[in-house]
Order: structure tokens, then sequence, then C-alpha cells
């Protein structure tokens, strides 16, 4: 189908967006194969077809009349009969206007195609990032479930060699790895949700393979071109067509005629050839045509405050994604130091557990303090991954706003390149 492919184009497009490390290619092909999108398809082949039954003319009529006059007591009987052939015409300027109407709700079907394309992209991605920001989390917690159990076996062994062992501490520790487990286990349950999520999305089948993350750059995303902006002004060219339609429904409806006529029969017949013109009389209809024009006003006011509002949505979301993304450089700049601080310092400190030290950070104290740093250290790690989560989903919500309608024009073209 054309408008497959005109939309595979367009997406392709808004692909080189991406950024170079992420691969739009496979997100993009499960947008395009989804109910929703052919659902979006089906609407503008329907509005395409509409564009040929636009400002068509009304059918001729053909009437065709005979009758027989009986005069009783004479001989002259009459009989007569009639054909007549009658043009409606359209009123002046409805033609155009049907045409221009049926034009801009084309436009209308192709910027809602846009934007299911972009929301489904951006729901898909926005899921996708939450899940791969769960998994991250569920590979920090491991580790720390990890380090926190060679504390424990630390414990266990001085327990086991006869030394000195706070029983506390070692329910601590304990206690805090079942915690961690229990968040290890419901992240990866919020993972497995995040993933679905897309896949509900993308209307993909739960075995089904799901694409890699991608999201478009920011400083590629534009308020002109938008697909929400492209249908609020395909929405007011739509609702100025409406209204030169309800101003032509003030002119007269006007009708043209030529009728045949022949009465009586033989050497005596007698034929008529006429011409008939028709008008109504716009009495009533001249108000019906200002009510509908200002209803059609205030339909093309509110499709310019939407296209407004989209422009302004579109800005905010790029200044968000934006924000999130300093946000991030920030975590990453700032927690790196205190990751590798932390870190060494739990070194120090497990040495000092191992051997049993009997410093004032030694021994069993030393335990607790060490379980502190390990947690502050995934902590830092944690903050990073939300960090970069909360990016990659601004980044995602930035397909609402990727401007297909150019190449959607320019690949309807015959011979232009895609």
């Amino acid at each position: 189908m054309r408008v497959r492919r005109v939309l595979l184009l367009a997406l392709a497009a808004a692909a080189s967006a991406a950024d170079a490390a992420e691969d739009a290619a496979p997100l993009l092909s499960a947008v395009t194969g989804s109910p929703a999108l052919e659902s979006a398809r089906r609407r503008i082949d329907a509005a395409q077809a509409r564009v040929g039954a636009a400002g068509r003319l009304a059918d001729p009529e053909l009437e065709a009349m005979g009758s027989r006059a009986n005069r009783p007591g004479t001989v002259d009987d009459r009989s007569m009969w009639e054909l007549s052939v009658r043009q409606p015409l359209p009123r002046r300027g409805e033609r155009a206007a049907d045409r221009e109407r049926a034009t801009a709700v084309v436009s209308m079907a192709e910027a809602e195609l846009a934007m299911v394309a972009g929301d489904t992209a951006a729901d898909a991605a926005m899921a996708l990032a939450e899940a791969e920001g769960a998994r991250a989390r569920v590979a920090l917690l491991e580790t720390q479930r990890s380090r926190l159990g060679t504390a424990l076996a630390s414990l266990d062994a001085r327990l086991a060699a006869g030394a000195t062992v706070k029983l506390a501490d070692r329910l601590t520790l304990r206690s805090r790895i079942a915690a961690l487990e229990l968040t290890i286990e419901e992240t990866r349950r919020n993972a497995a949700d995040a993933e679905a999520a897309a896949r509900m999305h993308l209307a993909l089948a739960s075995e089904a393979p799901l694409p890699p993350f991608a999201a478009p750059e920011i400083s590629t995303i534009r308020a002109e071109g938008s697909p929400a902006v492209a249908l609020a002004e395909a929405r007011a060219t739509e609702a100025s067509a409406t209204g030169r339609m309800a101003r032509v429904g003030a002119n007269p409806m006007t009708a043209v005629g030529l009728r045949f006529e022949r009465e009586g029969g033989g050497s005596s017949a007698q034929d008529t050839i006429g011409l008939a013109v028709s008008s109504e009389i716009p009495w009533r209809s001249r108000a019906y045509a200002r009510a509908g024009s200002r209803a059609a006003e205030a339909e093309r006011a509110a499709a310019q405050a939407d296209a407004e509002t989209a422009r302004r949505r579109v800005t905010n979301a790029t200044g968000r994604a934006a924000r999130a993304e300093q946000l991030a450089n920030a975590a990453r700049r700032l927690a790196d130091d205190t990751r590798r601080r932390l870190e060494a310092e739990h070194e120090i400190l497990s040495g000092t557990v191992s051997v049993g030290s009997a410093g004032s950070m030694g021994g069993d104290s030393a335990v607790l303090h060490a379980v502190d740093i390990l947690e502050r250290t995934a902590e830092t790690q944690l903050r990073i991954v939300e960090a970069e989560t909360a990016a990659r989903t601004a980044r995602a919500e930035l397909w609402r706003h990727v401007a297909a309608g150019k190449l959607l024009d320019s690949a309807t073209r015959p011979g232009s390149p895609p």
C-alpha cells in the first residue's frame, strides 16, 4: 500500500534524528506494523476516495407525461404527450468549497497518521526506557546483595574461628539482605511490567522480541511541522472550507430545462419546444448560512488556539528533555568521584573486618560502617540510573513531535527522492 510505504519513509527519515548509538529502525518498524497505524492508513484511503466524490454535479432529470382529452358528443378527441429534461445546477462556489474541504480532510487524516505513529513510538520508547532502567537497577541491587553476602560470610568465618561477634550485627545484615532481595524481586516485576507495556503499545505477542530503545535528538525537534501543529492547521483549513460552504448556502439553487410537447396527431399535430429556468428564493437560507459561517469561524479560531498550544507543548517538551539530559550528565560527573571514594573506603573496611582489627574502626564496629558504605555506593549508582532513565524517558516523548509531514508530502509526488 502506498500510504504504508510513505509512512515507512517518513519514519525512516525521523530515525536519522535519533542518537547514533541508538538504532531506531527496529522500533520504527514495529511501530509501522501496529494495528493503530493500519487503522490510520485506512482513514487516509477513505479520505482520498472522498476527494473524488467532492464537488459533484447533480444528475439530470428526465420527465415524460402523456394525456388524452375525450369530448362527449364530438369527434374532436385530443391526445398530448410531453418530454422534458432538467439539469439542476450547483450553487455558485459550492463545488470548489466542497473540494477544498475534502482536501483538508485528507491533510487531517495524514496528520492523524503522523500523530498516531509518534504517540505509539513515544509510548513504546518510554516503556522500553523504564524496562532498561529497571534491569540496570536489578544489576546494581544484585551486586549490592553479593557484597552484603560477602560481609555476612566474613562475620560467619570469624564466628567459626571463635572470635567475638555481635549477633545483632549478623541479624542486621541478614535483615538487610532479605529486604534487598524483596526490592530486587519488585524491580524485576517492574521491568516485566514495562516490557509488557511496550508490547501492548506495539501490539506485539507476548513471546515476540522487543526492539531496543531509541529516541530522537533534542536539537532536531521543531514546533513547526509537529504532527499536532499540522493537525490543528489542517483543522483550521477544514473549518475555513466549511465556512465557505455555509456562505455558499445563501446563494440560490438554480436549474435549467428543455421541454418538448406534442398535442394532437396526424396532420393536425402541434409541437411546442420550450426552455425553462428555475431558481429558489433564498428566504431562510441566508440566516442559516450566517449561523453556519459563525460556527465555522469559531471552529477555525479553536483550531488556531490548538496549534499555538501544540507549539508551546513542543517547546516545553524539548526544554524538559534538555534539563533531564543536563541532570543526567551532572549525576554521572558528580557521582563518579563519590563512587570511587566510597569503594576505596569499602575495600579498606573490608580488610579491617577480615583481619578483625581491634582499632576504633575495627572488629564488629567496622561491619555496620562497611555496610553503610555499601548502601551509599549503591544509592549513588542508583541515582545515576534514575537520572539516565528520566533523560531517556524525556527524549522518548519527543517522538510525538517528530516532523514527518514534509517527507510525507514529498514522497507522494512521483519521482521525488525518499
